[in-house]
């Protein structure tokens, strides 16, 4: 999609099938990658491992409440969200069942989309090691991997999201 035109469809037919099964390994993926700390700095044998919400409880214990909503809607609450409401509409259009409020689910997944960071977060992850490695011992926890896998799912899925599709498939169902 470029401008709200489709340029290519990179599927036939019905993609709900594969929309629903994304979302689930990407809601299974967001679980993952919050349970699972990231990475262990160590400076000066003070030894820390580190959850994606600890930075966030970092940000407030310094004062920085306003960063550390942002940090928390976008790498935790919003891509959670934007799973959720996909993964509903999806089963809905597979299962071909009316679901209540599935439109608000629809127009919630769209929106909530472009507020959805995971990957602009591994990235920063990846940043961070770089530069707290000055600082001390950085080393990678199983998290990371966690993180990884769903921002790789979370870009498949937005390839794969077909919007006009959805739109259609729920005016048919009901």
């Amino acid at each position: 999609m470029r401008c709200g035109e489709t340029i290519k469809r990179l599927h036939r037919g019905d993609p709900s099938h594969l929309l629903w099964a994304l979302t689930s390994a990407g809601l299974i993926l967001w679980v993952l990658a919050n349970v699972y700390p990231i990475l262990t700095f160590d400076v000066a044998g003070n030894t820390q491992s580190n959850l994606i919400i600890t930075g966030v409880q970092g940000l407030v214990s310094q004062g920085y409440w306003p960063v550390a909503l942002l940090v928390f809607f976008c790498s935790i609450a919003a891509p959670v969200i934007h799973l959720g409401s996909i993964w509903y509409v999806a089963g809905a259009c597979a299962l071909g069942i009316r679901l209540p409020m599935v439109h608000k689910a629809a127009h919630l997944a769209k929106e909530i989309a472009p507020w959805s960071l995971v990957p602009v977060f591994m990235i920063a992850c990846f940043v961070a090691v770089v530069k707290l490695d000055m600082l001390g011992t950085v080393a990678w926890d199983t998290g990371i991997f966690w993180v990884t896998l769903l921002s790789i799912c979370s870009l498949v899925i937005a390839q794969f999201i077909d919007h006009k599709w959805i739109a259609h498939r729920l005016e048919e169902l009901a």
